[in-house]
């Protein structure tokens, strides 16, 4: 625990020292939801998702950007730390840590994590003040539910992580899984309107589970008992991904070492 509040504390001093990027990430977040509920309020009706979802276009999207951002953030955040370290050199120092590679790098990514979450919550708790987003929150499931979803979007995030250590690039795959989760997974229209077989592919994609979930516990107030199947997929995924981050990071830096690459940037 001292060691997370201390990478913490360091990001968020490095993040504080710069204010004109929170006022910059402020006015994005409110720019996007005005941008949104203008669209809403063309779009008009949807039937498909009055009927699914029972509620207006608009908190629809919201909980959908907001929960794209998070996942996204996740999925480049971890790779991202990774690749500044590397940038400034600072690691190899880390990775000297007496800890395994998979937890110096969930630590590096820990500040990218808490900022996604405040961005994510940020962006639904604005949609609701000022533009007036029908939000029926089911707490307790919301909870459930938003920490599922970043665990296993965390581990796609250590993945990622894996293939910068080595290629000292951003990981290709992880900007395909996103577009994919836009497409398909029911970010800004429900899955409902996608022909059968995309619909069917689109269930092995975490983001559409992580979608539903929150949008059954944010605009209908389900409960444990309705989300339970949402959190079994999940946690599959999770189960899968989390054995498969550790081992790729593991892989990642004995390849790094042997070939004598791990302190060039």
């Amino acid at each position: 625990m001292r060691l997370l509040l201390a990478f913490l504390r360091r990001d968020l001093r490095i993040a504080t020292a710069y204010r004109l990027n929170a006022l910059l990430l402020v006015s994005g977040g409110l720019f996007t939801l005005t941008l949104f509920y203008f669209l809403a309020r063309t779009v008009g009706e949807a039937p498909a998702v009055r009927g699914r979802y029972g509620t207006d276009y608009f908190s629809f999207a919201l909980v959908g950007l907001a929960t794209a951002a998070l996942l996204r953030a996740l999925q480049l955040g971890f790779g991202g730390a990774v690749r500044s370290a590397q940038n400034d050199g600072s690691l190899e120092p880390l990775l000297g840590a007496p800890l395994s590679t998979l937890h110096v790098v969930t630590l590096m990514g820990a500040w990218p994590v808490a900022n996604a979450l405040l961005r994510s919550l940020g962006l639904l708790a604005f949609g609701a003040l000022l533009f007036g987003a029908r939000l029926h929150l089911h707490p307790i499931a919301f909870v459930v539910t938003l920490s599922l979803s970043a665990l296993a979007f965390c581990a796609l995030g250590l993945l990622s992580a894996a293939f910068v250590l080595v290629f000292k690039r951003g990981d290709p795959f992880t900007y395909a899984l996103d577009a994919l989760s836009y497409l398909f997974a029911g970010v800004l229209y429900p899955t409902e309107v996608l022909p059968p077989l995309l619909r069917a592919l689109a269930r092995f994609l975490p983001a559409t589970h992580a979608l539903h979930g929150l949008r059954e516990a944010a605009l209908r107030g389900a409960g444990p008992a309705q989300l339970l199947p949402t959190w079994t997929a999940l946690l599959a995924f999770c189960l899968i991904l989390w054995p498969l981050a550790a081992l790729a990071l593991s892989a990642a830096r004995r390849h790094v070492e042997q070939a004598g690459t791990l302190p060039h940037s």
